[in-house]
C-alpha cells in the first residue's frame, strides 16, 4: 500500500498546467493567477518562434509549447535548467533551455516573454535593448513585473529583486527603449495581494535565518524554490483549491484595468 506521505502524482490540467510535486514543482497561487492572464493574452498570437527569458522551472514553456509555439528558454540557473528539462519530459513537450544567449537569436523571435524577470536585473534598460535585438520586426514582448514601489517588502528581498515598478515608470522605461505598448494591465487583485501579504510575513522570518546571499544567488533560487508549495499541491488541485483559483482569476480579470493588483502584465511591440 502506498504511504500517505508519498508525493502526489504528476498531472496536467488547463487550470493549473503541469504539477509535479515529486520533482519539486507545485505552482504558487500568484503564479497560477499570472499564468491565467498570460495564456489569455497570448492566445491570439499566431504560433511562431518564442523565447522565454528566465524560464525558471519551465512550467510555462510546457503551456506555450502545447499551444504550438516553437519555444526556447533562457535560464542562467543550473538548478532551474535541469528542472525545466525534467518538466519538458513529464509534460511531453519539446523545447530547449540555453544558459546564455546565442548568436543566431538576432531578429529571430516573433515573441519574447519575460515574466517577473526585469526586477531581478540591475540595468533593466540595457536588458530591454538587448531583448529588442532578438525580436523579429514588429515582434511582441510580453512581460510581467511586481507592481507598486511602495510595496517593496521581505518577499522582494528574499527573491533578489532590485525594485518594483509604478505604472508610469514602466511605461516610460518601455517607450524610451524602443517599444510601443499595446496592452497594459494590473493583475492579481485581490487574491495575489493577500498571498503577497502573507508571504512577506513568512519571508521576513526566513531572512533572519538565511545566510547572507547576493541578489544573483537569491534570484537563481527564486524560480525553483517551491518547497513550501509542494506541501500544498494536493489542496491547490482539489475542488476547493480549484474553485478559489477560478474565483481569483475571474476577479482579477474584472479589475485588470484598475491599479489594485500586485503585478503588471504588458504586451509591447518592437517599434
Amino acid at each position: 500500500m502506498q504511504s500517505s506521505k508519498a508525493p502526489a502524482a504528476t498531472r496536467y490540467s488547463e487550470r493549473t498546467g503541469i504539477v509535479a510535486p515529486a520533482d519539486g514543482w507545485s505552482p504558487p497561487i500568484r503564479y497560477l493567477l499570472r499564468r491565467a492572464r498570460i495564456l489569455q493574452l497570448i492566445r491570439d498570437i499566431p504560433p511562431g518562434n518564442l523565447l522565454e527569458i528566465g524560464c525558471g522551472s519551465g512550467a510555462l514553456l510546457c503551456d506555450l509549447s502545447r499551444q504550438g509555439h516553437s519555444a526556447q528558454g533562457l535560464e542562467t540557473s543550473f538548478q532551474a535548467r535541469h528542472m525545466a528539462i525534467r518538466l519538458a519530459k513529464l509534460c511531453k513537450t519539446t523545447y530547449s533551455v540555453s544558459p546564455e544567449p546565442l548568436r543566431e537569436w538576432a531578429g529571430h523571435f516573433n515573441t519574447i516573454c519575460a515574466f517577473d524577470v526585469l526586477e531581478h536585473i540591475e540595468d533593466d534598460a540595457r536588458a530591454l535593448q538587448e531583448w529588442s535585438r532578438w525580436l523579429a520586426p514588429s515582434g511582441k514582448l510580453i512581460l510581467s513585473v511586481p507592481a507598486h514601489r511602495s510595496r517593496f517588502g521581505a518577499g522582494d528581498v528574499w527573491a533578489g529583486h532590485w525594485r518594483r515598478y509604478d505604472r508610469k515608470d514602466l511605461k516610460e522605461l518601455l517607450n524610451s527603449n524602443g517599444y510601443a505598448i499595446e496592452h497594459f494591465e494590473c493583475y492579481g487583485f485581490p487574491l495575489a495581494n493577500m498571498t503577497e501579504l502573507v508571504g512577506n510575513l513568512v519571508y521576513s522570518k526566513k531572512l533572519k535565518q538565511r545566510d547572507t546571499q547576493s541578489k544573483a544567488q537569491a534570484s537563481a533560487a527564486s524560480g525553483v524554490d517551491r518547497s513550501d508549495y509542494v506541501q500544498l499541491s494536493d489542496w491547490i488541485t482539489s475542488l476547493p483549491g480549484q474553485f478559489m483559483i477560478a474565483t481569483g482569476s475571474a476577479m482579477q480579470t474584472i479589475s485588470k484595468n484598475l491599479d489594485w493588483g500586485s503585478g503588471y502584465l504588458v504586451m509591447a511591440r518592437r517599434a
